[in-house]
């Protein structure tokens, strides 16, 4: 280290480069991340064939409040809105989640009929489809009618259809039936949709998906039941909330302390540690500027008089210093005024309070000498009451040796 600067050469050039290091490897991170909303299953984010990007496009085009929820979805609907909850795949942890968003006023429960992997080569396309068991449908089926049951048809009539499009669907179509469901398109045993009234809450159960995923929009009729559908639930200007956290989508707001350790936020934290590392290893005795020396003590009167102030504040004992100060003050009179000899200290202090008073002095010595005793023995810290038993101690011998117009306080 040369000359007063805080870091050597070969310091700083090695935190620079640990720096660009950093940097270089924060982007490349950040550019090879990849996508983590790809996916190929029932979500708002997939654009495979059983995904649901398609109608949530759809919807907001035609003016829809629509919101991919991957966090808190009951809290950000809005008065009127409707809950969609696509295809839920069978399981408890998704049977947990169910029982939380369950609690929404208006709810459009597509229940699940396909899964698969992606394409190979091509991860936003669907490999092949592979149906879930009628078993498994019904498992979320039951979340919310216990008693009803799936089936499956091949040539359904749906004789009751308020929305007066017909739907277009591949066989085998999934149906519903019992549970205490309402039919709204097809009859009691053979419900494409059905409506379950739960107090205020109304819930609509689609039977089978392909008339809302993706590939079901390119029927013709499907895209515009689908809009009638939820445009029917919805009401007023409500919007329509698509819950992702069903699928794995779960990104809840990180707290400000948790988001510096998540990348990339960690890079930048990263760097301010090794910063505030290397300022420290740098304040060290041994690496840092060296402190200047202290200046050597002062020569003359004024520099002892403050060393031994100084001295005495360090050892804390003020109060027997005055206390000696005003009984050698007192022996000191005494001695100049002839006392007589061999008196002891009270009788001394009384000779002297006559002597005081004879001669029109208002101090008390004994008052003084009984003041310091008590300051002494109580060891309280008073500067204030220490400095005044001086002056005043000063000022009766004052006094007392040279008469009251000699103070400058009398002048």
């Amino acid at each position: 280290m040369t000359g007063d600067s805080l870091f050597s050469r070969r310091l700083l050039i090695g935190w620079l480069v640990a720096a660009a290091l950093i940097l270089v490897v924060a982007l490349f991170l950040a550019g090879n991340s990849g996508n983590s909303l790809a996916t190929v299953g029932p979500s708002t984010f997939s654009r495979s064939a059983i995904g649901y990007a398609g109608i949530a496009d759809v919807l907001e085009r035609l003016g829809f409040g629509v919101v991919r929820s991957r966090y808190g979805s009951l809290g950000r609907l809005t008065r009127g809105g409707v809950l969609v909850l696509a295809e839920p795949a069978p399981g408890a942890e998704t049977a947990a989640m169910m029982r939380t968003l369950l609690r929404a006023d208006t709810i459009f429960l597509v229940l699940p009929k396909w899964t698969g992997p992606p394409a190979p080569g091509k991860p936003a396309w669907l490999g092949e489809a592979t149906p879930y068991d009628l078993s498994a449908v019904a498992s979320v089926l039951h979340l919310v009618a216990p008693h009803a049951s799936v089936a499956e048809v091949t040539t359904p009539q749906w004789s009751r259809n308020p929305f007066n499009i017909t739907p277009r669907i591949d066989a085998p179509i999934h149906v519903v039936h019992g549970g205490r469901f309402k039919p709204v398109i097809g009859d009691a045993d053979h419900m494409l949709l059905g409506q379950l009234a739960a107090g205020r809450r109304t819930i609509w159960v689609l039977a089978d998906p392909d008339v809302i995923s993706n590939h079901g929009l390119a029927q013709p009729g499907n895209a515009a039941l689908a809009v009638a559908m939820i445009a029917r639930l919805r009401r007023g200007s409500g919007n329509v909330v698509f819950d992702e956290t069903i699928h794995g989508f779960i990104n809840a707001p990180a707290s400000p302390l948790r988001l510096l350790f998540r990348f990339p936020f960690v890079m930048a934290t990263i760097q301010a540690l090794i910063a505030m590392a290397l300022l420290l290893w740098a304040t060290l005795g041994r690496f840092g500027t060296p402190q200047p020396a202290p200046s050597p003590i002062g020569a003359g009167r004024q520099a002892l008089v403050e060393n031994i102030a100084k001295l005495i504040e360090f050892t804390g004992h003020r109060e027997e210093m005055i206390r000696r100060y005003v009984v050698e003050t007192v022996r000191d009179v005494a001695r100049q005024l002839h006392a007589p000899r061999g008196l002891q200290p009270a009788a001394l202090v009384e000779w002297l309070q006559r002597v005081g008073a004879a001669r029109g002095v208002d101090t008390d010595c004994g008052a003084l000498v009984a003041e310091a005793t008590t300051l002494a023995e109580g060891g309280r810290r008073n500067p204030a009451a220490l400095v005044r038993l001086a002056r005043e101690t000063h000022r009766w011998r004052e006094e007392v040796l040279n008469g009251r117009g000699s103070h400058p306080r009398d002048r």
